[in-house]
């Protein structure tokens, strides 16, 4: 079928799994799910890793700090190799940036917010033991600058 064909469904429930499209295609849909069914407004937090690098980690389990607006702070993951990473802080997205134009890419200059926030948990992290890792997107319904008044 081609871009401008409609496609009729018929259903008590519709998962929509489009990823970080999802309210854009939730805002095609017509029907039962009306304007007032869905969110007014989405926003986008990356979430930026570091992994540990040169030195032990002395976890075996998750470690999970107090809770920061948007997030749960930055904290300390084992994958199933066993390498510790830590994050994912929270930054948030201008809301007029598409959805095609996010940068995944981990700033270097990130690692020292950090080092601030690991040891907190973990003073006995070494300087220089934390590389650029990976990042991801959580879409989020609440913005905290946008939601204060």
């Amino acid at each position: 079928s081609n871009a401008s064909s409609v496609m009729r469904l018929s259903c008590e429930n519709v998962v929509n799994a489009a990823g970080l499209n999802a309210p854009e295609i939730s805002g095609q849909m017509t029907g039962a799910v009306t304007a007032s069914s869905l969110p007014k407004k989405h926003y986008f937090a990356k979430g930026n890793y570091f992994r540990l690098t040169g030195q032990q980690s002395p976890f075996s389990k998750l470690v999970y700090p107090v809770p920061e607006p948007g997030g749960l702070g930055v904290h300390a993951t084992i994958d199933l190799e066993g390498q510790c990473r830590f994050g994912p802080d929270v930054e948030w997205i201008d809301p007029e940036v598409n959805v095609d134009e996010i940068n995944y890419d981990v700033n270097s200059e990130k690692a020292k917010v950090f080092y601030s926030e690991i040891r907190k948990y973990w003073p006995d992290l070494s300087d220089e033991a934390l590389e650029p890792d990976y990042a991801g997107i959580r879409p989020k319904l609440d913005h905290p600058s946008l939601c204060e008044n």
